[in-house]
């Protein structure tokens, strides 16, 4: 699902009208016809006597809702209709369509005064369902004043309210309430979804999310200079069906360099979700003194010992038995420790090894102030930081991550030229040729220590089949948090480990399929 930003979203409707002689009075037409499919899916196929109350502001966004409402009238719907100006300032589009539910007798209140609330309050609580038509993808600044008290008003109703386009207040690139913004149930984005529906911050917002066609042509999509897109279950077209004549061998062979002492359970979870994750062969690399400790948990992946520090983690030595060994990617990272000799390990291996290297947790914290190392490497590198080992790669604070996530994954792909997840809440993967992909799966659940080797596992086996890089991570991620949520299903959010992701794996491909 393509990802558009506010000025994107103009420009295509321009082109439509300029290039292909499109009126916007047909795309304001369609919006609220799919807004009219939206009303009958929350409230059902009959809507005769149905109490709706629509919010419409002045602009193109309100136009959508008044269409909404000529349409709900005709299904024999009973439409209370509050707009935040007076008729008479209505201009273009929004005009016509007052004009016509003028000519149908449907009257207006309207609202710019506080004390007003107290009918909208009254309206609520006698309606079947609420429309936010107020404020569209052009709001810059945040709100305050009547509006914001509108919107707070709204709020605390507790009835299902449906946004047209996006809920009004947040804003349309970061995800971020301006001041406030409406609670939806569900939000009808028109077109192509607005890149800040799908961020972290917009989801107590947006509820569920649905893109309606509005009739663009389809061609105009080629104008769009962005390469965001909205990680779904489409991505699993992807997950090919495998020939019954294969082998083991068809499917790739991983390195994993996991684990040490302190740590032996962070290999365990990587390589059993490599393994859940189709990859032919995984063979396991360990400091040699728990070398044979993982192994009555996980018998099917095969053994590789290395020279170990007297504490139990890998040492420098060790770079010799990783860069010669024969795989079609290697997985550095999950549990190793934070020994000194780690560092000369991981440049070593960058140095030597001119496959698909994924680097993670402690394999990151060796890579501060090595960014010409990672540049410079022989093979293709993925890099999987959570925030705080994003912020150290970036050399700033984890709050200054989290604030703008999509900021600091591209500055990453940018000035490390490799392909970086940003893992988390949404997480990004940004790729050095500018495509970013954004995921949609997952829940508060899988914020437990281990989930981020469970992906890294995931990802390692779909670069060791020979998925592209950027189509590895994506599909990687999205399925993590698809057996994510299989298993808060299962065990609920609070009491699910990361082993029930590991668990559903096969059952979140399973579905993906079907």
């Amino acid at each position: 699902m393509r990802l558009v930003t506010a000025e994107e979203m103009r420009a295509l409707d321009s082109a439509a009208a300029r290039d292909y002689g499109i009126s916007t009075l047909i795309l304001m037409e369609n919006a609220g016809l799919a807004l009219l499919t939206a009303c009958l899916d929350l409230m059902g196929q009959n809507l005769a006597g149905k109490k709706v109350v629509i919010f419409a502001g002045r602009g193109n966004n309100g136009g959508d809702g008044l269409v909404l409402a000529r349409h709900l009238l005709n299904r024999g719907a009973e439409v209370r209709l509050f707009l935040l100006c007076p008729p008479e300032n209505l201009q273009g589009d929004p005009l016509v369509n007052w004009k016509i539910l003028e000519n149908m007798e449907q009257s207006a209140q309207v609202l710019s005064e506080e004390r007003q609330l107290n009918l909208v309050r009254l309206a609520l609580y006698n309606c079947d369902l609420a429309v936010d038509a107020i404020l569209g993808t052009g709001l810059k600044g945040p709100i305050g004043g009547f509006v914001s008290q509108l919107i707070k008003t709204i709020n605390a109703s507790s009835k299902p309210v449906l946004a047209c386009d996006i809920p009004s207040g947040l804003c349309a690139e970061s995800g971020r309430p301006l001041g406030t913004a409406v609670r939806a149930t569900q939000t009808v984005s028109f077109a192509y979804a607005k890149l800040g529906l799908v961020l972290p911050p917009a989801a107590d917002y947006v509820g569920r999310l649905s893109v309606a066609d509005i009739s663009l042509p389809r061609r105009l999509e080629e104008q769009i200079p962005s390469q965001r897109q909205l990680l779904d279950a489409d991505f699993c077209r992807w997950l090919n069906e495998r020939p019954r004549e294969s082998h083991k061998g068809d499917f790739g062979h991983l390195l994993l360099a996991a684990g040490s002492a302190r740590m032996p359970g962070a290999a365990i979870l990587a390589a059993k979700a490599a393994l859940k994750m189709g990859s032919g062969l995984c063979t396991l690399a360990l400091p040699q003194p728990i070398a044979y400790l993982p192994f009555s948990q996980l018998t099917e992946a095969m053994l590789l010992p290395l020279p170990a520090s007297p504490g139990g983690c890998f040492t420098h030595f060790a770079a010799e038995g990783i860069a010669s060994f024969s795989a079609s990617a290697y997985l550095i990272g999950p549990g190793l420790g934070r020994e000194d000799q780690l560092k000369q390990l991981i440049l070593t291996l960058l140095t030597e090894i001119e496959k698909p290297l994924l680097l993670d947790a402690d394999a990151l914290f060796a890579l501060e102030g090595e960014k010409e190392a990672v540049r410079k490497a022989k093979g293709e590198i993925i890099l999987t930081p959570h925030p705080g080992e994003a912020a150290r790669l970036l050399q700033c604070t984890t709050e200054q991550i989290q604030k703008n996530r999509l900021t600091a994954a591209q500055q990453l792909t940018e000035e490390w030229q490799a392909t970086v997840v940003l893992k988390g809440a949404g997480t990004i993967i940004a790729s050095p040729n500018g495509r970013i992909l954004i995921n949609s799966s997952g829940n508060p659940g899988m914020a437990k220590g281990g989930s981020g080797d469970v992906l890294t596992g995931m990802i390692g086996a779909l670069l060791a089949q020979g998925l592209p890089t950027l189509v590895a991570c994506g599909l990687g991620v999205w399925l993590h948090g698809r057996a994510g949520d299989l298993a808060a299903s299962q065990h609920g959010e609070q009491s699910m480990l990361p082993s029930d992701i590991v668990d559903n794996i096969g059952a979140a491909i399973l579905a993906a399929k079907s």
